[in-house]
């Protein structure tokens, strides 16, 4: 092998090393135990002579850890070597809880900064809000800190105390808090609601332990102010625990109906999961709402349901990924996370889409826009018609739905098309600055609109931080879509996130265009009857 004067030249070495112990077994399939062995050490040996004669001192422990990531990335998007806090953050998002203050953070104007506190946490009672940026923490200057860097030091273990100065939009001096941090519960159902004809609204963000128990007390709640119909938000929704997918399901399915179902390299791999209890909430028709970023858990659902004729799904093709992943712990602070199996819908639909690969946003999992930002500006490139390219499957009624990776809804709505300049905007936090700086100097009431005064008012903001666009640029759908996330972020920074989602959805259209499937088509029948004339029409028009 050729000699690079980099350190990253040995990581192609190290992943096939690697490989061959990730990817073979001790004794199996021909592979020897010593084999491995002598695979072993002779990455051992590579190391060593790294260490001691490389050109420049190398940090071995780096190299390791980054040669492991490699080697797993070769393997899937999914598998994961997880220390420190990505570690933790997998126990945050999975077990729902965490010790901390209470804040979802993300990072503007060079500094960490605070987007929201949680209702009833110690941020909210020590009246942290919305735009203060935290600019020390434990004596350390934040500037530049990373919004990873910052939760490593804000959370903790509940009972510790944790020091920091924020400087907030209006005041001359920066602000001093000694917080003692609690148990924090991240909620998967971010926001419940009754909207016209009696149509009950449940947005779900996450699956995780508790997210059953709380969409089984949103449902029983929105049931006693007489809900007629459920639409169950999906869109965005990343996925989390298979069994908190299984748990959802259950609240909808009979007992002993199949949910999903597993295949893997070894026979106990393959599971499946069924309704264990008897559901819960009947009475009225669901429809299912997903989008391309609707992942993991969330298809799992959508799947069941659709392939039980239980709801009716709408919206664009999920995001296929159908992939299950075991946790193996290697310490307390270490663990890997392999791909181990695939997901079945019951008609035996596999979810997964062999092509997709996930990007991760180092930010999105503490900023609690980012759901709705992925929401807005989510783009796929789902043809409708390509239906007629998929795989047929059957539903327990014997309608038509289609395989090929990922969940196609019942009815397809077309995805909204957005500009540069909306990505722009959203990019460099232009709607938050303008709604902090906004509600610093004005009196904002609930029925806060966008009108041409306050367009000038961000058109300001936008001078003066030399943002450059034409007033083309400026008009038809992305002033739509401009005005609204002006709305958005006003509303959120005076009134907290669940006035957010009300006057979001009540300017959504897809979520309106369900609205109006509830007044014409009342039943699930009519709604499935409705979906294949539907699809009668396309195909006719397509011969």
């Amino acid at each position: 092998m050729k000699f690079l004067t980099s350190r990253k030249f040995i990581i192609p070495a190290l992943i096939v090393v690697f490989s061959s112990f990730a990817l073979g077994s001790w004794a199996k399939k021909g592979e020897s135990q010593e084999s491995v062995i002598h695979d072993l050490e002779t990455f051992a040996k590579i190391v060593e002579k790294v260490k001691s004669y490389y050109v420049e001192e190398v940090d071995t422990h780096e190299m390791i850890e980054e040669a492991i990531q490699e080697m797993l990335r070769e393997l899937d998007p999914h598998s994961q070597y997880l220390t420190g806090l990505d570690y933790e953050d997998l126990m945050v998002s999975t077990q729902g809880q965490f010790g901390g203050l209470g804040i979802y953070i993300s990072f503007r104007d060079n500094y960490p900064t605070v987007i929201s506190p949680i209702d009833g946490t110690p941020a909210a009672r020590a009246r942290i809000q919305s735009g203060d940026q935290i600019v020390e923490i434990e004596g350390e200057p934040a500037d530049g800190w990373s919004v990873q860097k910052a939760v490593r030091y804000l959370r903790g273990e509940p009972g510790s105390s944790v020091r920091f100065k924020i400087s907030r939009p209006g005041l001359s001096d920066p602000i001093e808090y000694s917080l003692v941090r609690e148990r924090i519960q991240v909620e998967s159902v971010t926001y419940s609601g009754i909207f016209e004809d009696n149509v009950g609204y449940v947005k779900l963000s996450s699956f995780s332990k508790s997210t059953r128990e709380e969409l089984h007390k949103a449902l029983r709640d929105l049931e006693a102010q007489g809900m007629e119909g459920l639409v169950l938000d999906l869109r965005s929704n990343p996925g989390g625990l298979l069994q908190a997918a299984t748990g959802v399901s259950e609240l909808f399915l009979d007992k002993d109906k199949l949910v999903v179902y597993t295949k893997g390299r070894y026979a106990q791999n393959n599971q499946k999961y069924y309704a264990s209890k008897s559901r819960k909430h009947t009475g009225y028709p669901i429809v299912v709402m997903v989008n391309g970023a609707s992942a993991s858990a969330s298809e799992i659902v959508a799947g069941a349901l659709q392939d039980w004729d239980a709801a009716f799904v709408v919206g664009q093709i999920s995001f296929g990924k159908g992939t299950v992943q075991t946790v193996f712990s290697l310490s307390d602070s270490q663990a890997v996370k392999l791909t181990t199996a695939k997901y079945y819908t019951p008609s035996g639909r596999s979810i997964h889409k062999d092509h997709v690969r996930i990007e991760h946003d180092a930010a999105g999992e503490e900023d609690f826009n980012a759901d709705d930002k992925k929401l807005e500006l989510v783009e796929t490139d789902d043809d409708p018609e390509s239906e007629t390219d998929r795989p047929l499957y059957h539903t327990s009624s014997g309608r038509i739905v289609y395989g090929g990776g990922g969940i196609t809804p019942d009815i397809v709505f077309e995805p909204q098309k957005y500009g540069e300049i909306e990505r722009h905007l959203e990019r460099d936090a232009l709607f938050f600055t303008f709604a902090v700086e906004y509600s610093t100097e004005n009196t904002v009431t609930e029925d806060f609109e966008v009108d041409d005064k306050i367009l000038a008012e961000f058109k300001e903001l936008l001078a003066e931080r030399e943002f450059e666009y034409t007033e083309e640029e400026f008009s038809g759908d992305s002033l739509v879509y401009i005005k609204k996330a002006i709305l958005r972020e006003v509303i959120s920074k005076n009134f907290g996130r669940k006035a957010m989602y009300r006057v979001l959805l009540e300017r959504d259209p897809e979520f309106q265009r369900v609205i109006e499937i509830y007044a014409n088509t009342p039943t699930l029948t009519e709604m499935f009857a409705w979906a294949e004339q539907q699809s009668d029409v396309k195909k006719a028009s397509i011969e």
